[in-house]
């Protein structure tokens, strides 16, 4: 997938991905994502949680959040409408919060027949203009499309994810604090792998943290922490030529063998190794 598909453009893009994506390193995406899939399944960790995308599917990503594609059927292929954040804004005036922060907390979704088909054409009438429209006439078109996909979108959860009462509120505000301590390790993954520092940084106890995580996403913090972590190394020991003392020291590992010893408990290869591998 990272052949072929930029995950930072300034240009609305609908890409085909017909043949069999490449898996990808974690990747903080600069740009808004439509994604449905048009046959097989894929595998995807987005913002450290684990969910699978199907035919029929379609999987919404936002700015900045962080993708990892873990992996694919041979029959996986879909269709991706790429918007930068230039056209994010207009269409962001569209929706309400509590519909963006449903489909932050839902990003696959399945719809009826009915919703499903309406989507299919809008993504064909949307190919069709790529090819008689220029840019700019397109871009506007994309915008209003996406727009009206989002008002299907909420029409359908409307109908079908009716909340309110007070255990979803309960479980909302606990999916508020699980956002919040992603942002915070998003933010600090380099300064601690410890539960208390994320849990002090938070405002609360290590075991409610625990708790919290464990009731979102099914991974206990420290999971999460270290899980992290290892992915933002795998990054840096793939794309850029930090030494390994100076990766061991930016991530304040006490020394460079225990940064291995670390490295090597959770990857099954240490930093040196995993980097000739890449």
């Amino acid at each position: 997938m990272d052949k072929v598909l930029s995950f930072d453009t300034d240009r609305v893009m609908l890409v085909d991905i017909k043949e069999r994506p490449h898996n990808i390193v974690p990747t903080k995406c600069n740009c808004h994502f439509i994604i449905l899939c048009e046959e097989g399944e894929c595998d995807i960790e987005l913002n450290y949680t684990q969910y699978k995308l199907r035919k029929d599917g379609m999987l919404t990503i936002f700015p900045f959040d962080i993708i990892t594609i873990t992996g694919f059927t041979e029959t996986f292929n879909c269709s991706v409408l790429i918007l930068p954040t230039s056209t994010f804004a207009p269409i962001m005036q569209e929706i309400n919060f509590s519909q963006a922060d449903f489909i932050r907390r839902n990003p696959v979704q399945y719809y009826d027949e009915k919703s499903l088909s309406l989507t299919r054409r809008m993504f064909a009438m949307l190919k069709d203009a790529g090819g008689i429209l220029d840019y700019e006439q397109f871009e506007i078109v994309a915008i209003k499309m996406v727009a009206s996909l989002y008002i299907i979108q909420k029409n359908y959860n409307q109908k079908n994810h009716a909340g309110g009462n007070e255990k979803s509120i309960y479980i909302s505000r606990k999916r508020e604090l699980f956002r919040n301590f992603i942002k915070e390790l998003i933010t600090s993954h380099s300064a601690s792998r410890e539960v208390l520092f994320y849990a002090n940084e938070l405002g609360m106890s290590s075991g409610y943290l625990n708790e919290i995580c464990n009731e979102v996403s099914g991974h206990s913090a420290k999971y999460i922490i270290d899980s992290a972590v290892v992915a933002r190394l795998k990054y840096e020991l793939s794309y850029t030529s930090k030494s390994i003392q100076e990766l061991s020291d930016e991530y304040n590992f006490p020394s460079q063998s225990y940064f291995s010893r670390y490295y090597r408990r959770l990857t099954g290869l240490t930093p040196s190794e995993f980097r000739k591998k890449r």
